[in-house]
């Protein structure tokens, strides 16, 4: 059956001489590889954009049920960004939030608000000034859709982030523990809209403000929390070149 969709790239892979393999993270079907045949030609239709990581595009694929591979009949750019793949610091973060994807999208299940949780944020990143702290906000923000949103409902002041168990609770020095700043931090970003992180609402007026460290540690926080929540994430390192952009 052909399958009229629109999807997220979150990797591909050259095939044959001259295909492509496509990770494509869709709206109507989840999770779905896609080869597209004569990708790789220098005369095919599809422009190598099409593949750059978190590209939205729009795509017709032969669907069926109980295969793991899909035939392409066409693949192009739905909403072309202007600064994500450009601006050096955006692109940085989208390289992150790809391999975050990446990891932990791993079903074919359709899940509608999670597409459009993702899809919305990359238009929004694209259309917004850079800010440093987009990317806590959205792994935050996406633990929520993954099943293992932290229980905020706990938070006390002083407390800190319990990674093992996702909830808060008082300091006690354990590895496995956050520090209560980033706790507070954590406890804060959940509770934001993506406009208050930019400072777009009125009752913001600028986009917020987070000292290096703090936003540093509660990054590798957050990474860890994932690790241990998560089966199969073994390692993430896109976040090595944050470090070195944004301090």
């Amino acid at each position: 059956m052909l399958q009229a969709d629109v999807g997220i790239i979150l990797n591909h892979f050259n095939y044959s001489e001259t295909s492509v393999i496509l990770k494509v993270y869709t709206k109507k079907n989840g999770l779905v590889s896609i080869v597209k045949k004569g990708a790789r030609r220098k005369n095919s239709k599809t422009a190598a954009a099409a593949f750059q990581a978190l590209s939205i595009v729009s795509v017709e694929y032969y669907y069926a049920d109980k295969r793991d591979l899909f035939t392409g009949k066409s693949v192009d750019l739905w909403k072309p960004f202007k600064t994500l793949h450009t601006d050096v610091f955006k692109s940085s973060i989208l390289l992150f939030i790809n391999e975050i994807l990446y990891k932990t999208i791993q079903h074919p299940e359709e899940n509608e608000p999670l597409y459009e949780f993702i899809e919305n944020f990359l238009i929004g990143m694209d259309q917004a000034e850079f800010n440093p702290n987009v990317h806590l906000w959205f792994i935050i923000k996406l633990t929520g859709f993954l099943g293992i949103s932290p229980d905020i409902d706990g938070y006390k002041e002083g407390y800190v982030f319990e990674l093992a168990e996702g909830g808060f609770r008082p300091a006690r020095n354990l590895k496995e523990d956050s520090t209560p700043e980033t706790a507070a931090l954590i406890k804060e970003i959940m509770g934001m809209n993506f406009a208050a992180l930019l400072g777009q609402t009125q009752e913001s007026g600028e986009h917020m403000k987070i000292p290096t460290k703090l936003r540093r540690d509660t990054l590798q926080a957050l990474i860890d929390y994932y690790q241990i929540q998560l089966e199969g994430i073994k390692s993430i390192n896109s976040h090595l070149v944050l470090k070195d952009l944004l301090e």
